[in-house]
């Protein structure tokens, strides 16, 4: 009876590890399919490289970007879906709770005398 077991764990392991190559593999081949060439261009004898922009276009640069992601996240957020009815009760609970209750469970920091 061990012995079946054991054996059965066996097979179920190498089975596992025969779906685990097959994926792998599956992966590395659409990775492959996928990956893309890049060709650095030859600069000719005449030209020289362009000097390394100073550090105001980065950091212009840097923040036009960031501008950008903002807006863009902003512009795809939306709000949550709510089930029927839960508009209602979130608003029945700011009610109940009301505005002051965060500020009456406040506590003021202890004074220190030294």
């Amino acid at each position: 009876m061990e012995t079946e077991r054991a054996q059965d764990g066996e097979e179920d392991g190498e089975q596992t590890e025969r779906l685990l190559d097959l994926v792998a593999e599956a992966q590395s081949r659409r990775l492959e399919e996928q990956r893309a060439t890049f060709c650095v261009p030859q600069i000719p004898p005449n030209r020289a490289p362009a000097p390394p922009r100073p550090l105001e276009d980065r950091e212009q640069l840097y923040s036009t970007i960031l501008s950008h992601q903002c807006q863009r996240m902003e512009a795809q957020r939306s709000e949550p879906p709510l089930p029927p009815g839960g508009q209602e009760l979130l608003e029945l609970l700011l009610r109940v709770q009301g505005g002051g209750r965060m500020e009456e469970q406040r506590s003021r920091p202890p004074t220190h005398t030294c």
